[in-house]
């Protein structure tokens, strides 16, 4: 009889070997020569290569030598406590770091700075720590800094840079433009916030100094005594234009006059439907996101109490679009487009004077998308659900249809309504190329289904339908799926998908 030995005594413990293990790929890494280590410290983020410091004699201020590319000064990635409360000296403590970084740091390999502040700090401080980290050598400058009175100065090494290519600030910055002189020669990417006229009056410059500008975010917060506020975009190069638009009084005139004919992309967004002008010679758009307008706005009170007039803006500005191929519209937009639309309906039996005139007015519009290929709505209300039937005549082409029931920002949940369906001759992108469709929000049989059931029944070449459902019960899903299998489809390739939001 052999007598096994214990096994415990050949199995090592797999702590120990997990130590053993990570202690040998320590010794591994520290010892790679120290043009590797600089090289791999030059892929972290700025705080993590600089704490490397603390591991052993080896690696006492290896990061200084190291190439950077990118160079990350941003306050929230200090270990910190979660509350603020416990660390008072948190902004001192950034201070320091930035101070000793910026001191050893090799500048001119740096090519990306990111400066990111999220408590306040002293002003000639921010800017003499700009004019140190922007070199001639950078190509994308990254500012974030919470809004400060006095405005912090942009160093002039940048407005002469050629290597400048990408210029994000989202601070209140001004810039000093030198005069008869050509800034950022060679900068693509332009964001930028406005808080004042001067910043407005920014925008009037930007176009005549820079020209190959291709990309523009423009946000404005804006809190001005003026009555009437005008942006101005005009620009042969630019390719892609994002403005947000805060307004702070409804008794302001908001204007934007965009002048791109090269312009491929296009996302606007206000909270109280300010007037657009968009030159009608555009070229043809890829894509255009519209969010204008309030939620729940009364627009018809708006024009009772305040002087600035918000009929058919909606209109105007869709008709503008006419070239886009693929268009998203938000519930506010929808709601802004079916006040205008409503108008039309009720002053067509409105036989007094002021009724005429305006009839007369809105039936100069024409919205015709014959390059449209994709459009998604979104949905607020019942009313702005008559917009739908407006679009699809509009769009003979459509191929991919997303409606979407949004969120009502007033109370928990959805708010329920009951769509109405396209009446009259069916359109003709249902007839001949609606191919896809989505229905986000959904609500059940007794709410939605006879939207499904128009479309199924219409949509002659529709090949997928996927029907996004917002919180049913098992019951109800199983009720749901039943009805929706028992639909008619004139579309026998059409395959139906329903997915459950929980």
């Amino acid at each position: 009889m052999i007598r096994q030995r214990n096994p415990r005594t050949h199995i090592s413990s797999p702590r120990l070997t997990k130590k053993a293990k990570q202690e040998e790929e320590e010794d591994m890494i520290a010892n790679l020569p120290d043009d590797v280590l600089s090289h791999i410290l030059s892929l972290l983020p700025t705080k993590h290569a600089v704490a490397t410091t603390v591991l052993s004699k080896k690696w006492t201020n290896l990061w200084t030598s190291a190439s950077f590319f990118k160079l990350d000064l941003d306050d929230r990635l200090l270990l910190r406590p979660k509350s603020l409360t416990s660390m008072p000296n948190h902004a001192s403590l950034f201070a320091n770091f930035v101070n000793h970084v910026l001191g050893l740091i090799n500048l001119p390999c740096v090519q990306k700075i990111t400066f990111f502040c999220s408590d306040s700090y002293d002003l000639n401080l921010i800017n003499s720590w700009l004019l140190v980290a922007c070199t001639s050598n950078v190509v994308e400058v990254d500012i974030r800094i919470p809004y400060t009175q006095n405005p912090i100065e942009l160093p002039q090494i940048l407005y002469a840079s050629r290597s400048l290519r990408v210029l994000k600030l989202n601070a209140n910055i001004r810039l000093d433009f030198p005069p008869d002189y050509v800034c950022f020669p060679s900068l693509k990417v332009l964001w930028i916030k406005v808080y004042n006229q001067d910043g407005i009056t920014f925008t009037q410059k930007l176009f005549h100094i820079c020209f190959v500008l291709e990309d523009l975010f423009m946000e404005s917060d804006i809190l001005n005594k003026e009555r009437e506020v005008v942006f101005m975009v005009k620009s042969n190069t630019l390719k892609r234009l994002k403005i947000e638009c805060l307004v702070h009084s409804f008794d302001f005139e908001y204007s934007f006059v965009v002048d791109c004919p090269n312009l491929e992309h296009l996302d606007l967004c206000d909270d109280f439907l300010a007037k657009y002008k968009i030159d009608m010679d555009l070229k043809v758009l890829d894509d255009a996101k519209i969010c204008i307008g309030l939620p729940s706005a009364d627009y018809g009170a708006f024009e009772l109490y305040f002087e600035v007039k918000h009929s058919n803006r909606a209109f105007e500005l869709l008709e503008a679009l006419s070239n886009v191929k693929s268009l998203s519209l938000s519930g506010c937009t929808t709601g802004a487009v079916s006040y205008s639309y409503e108008t039309v309906e009720h002053t067509d039996s409105d036989e007094n004077e002021d009724g005429i005139a305006l009839r007369i007015r809105l039936r100069n519009f024409m919205l015709k998308f014959p390059f449209l290929r994709r459009l998604e709505l979104g949905f607020r209300t019942s009313e702005s659900w008559n917009t739908l039937t407006l679009l699809l005549h509009s769009s003979p082409n459509l191929q991919h249809l997303i409606l979407r029931k949004e969120l009502n920002g007033y109370s928990v949940g959805y708010k329920r309504f009951s769509y109405g369906m396209p009446k009259g001759s069916v359109p003709e992108c249902l007839l001949c190329h609606l191919k896809e469709m989505e229905i986000w929000g959904f609500e059940g049989v007794k709410y939605d289904l006879p939207m499904v059931e128009f479309f199924l029944g219409n949509a002659e070449v529709l090949q997928k339908m996927k029907i996004y459902v917002h919180k049913l019960s098992s019951d109800e899903e199983i009720m749901l799926s039943e009805h929706v299998l028992e639909i008619p489809k004139v579309s026998e390739a059409c395959q139906v998908e329903i997915k459950y939001e929980y």
